[in-house]
């Protein structure tokens, strides 16, 4: 894709914690946390920051849709247009 650089949002302050220091072994999510973690390094830089939950509207807007739907979705260059109307209230 050529993405150099990302950052990952999420309202989890345990996942994302457990993001930022590559662990995760003991949890209920660790393969989770490890697979992301591993799938980092094709990347210059990783970042994960935690966000509080009215601002990550959009994202849990598009995971339930994407559930709904059973599809997978990347967002490169474009939103669904399913997730439009969050982002719009979003910009209110």
């Amino acid at each position: 894709m050529g993405f150099l650089n990302i950052e990952v949002e999420g309202d989890c302050l345990s996942v994302i914690r457990n993001l930022k220091e590559n662990r995760g072994e003991q949890s209920v999510i660790g393969a989770y946390i490890h697979n992301i973690c591993a799938s980092c390094v094709i990347f210059q830089n990783c970042a994960f920051h935690h966000v509080q939950k009215h601002i990550n509207g959009d994202a849990h807007a598009l995971a339930i849709e994407v559930l709904k739907r059973n599809e997978a979705t990347y967002l490169v260059g474009d939103v669904p247009t399913y997730t439009l109307n969050a982002v719009e209230v979003d910009r209110r």
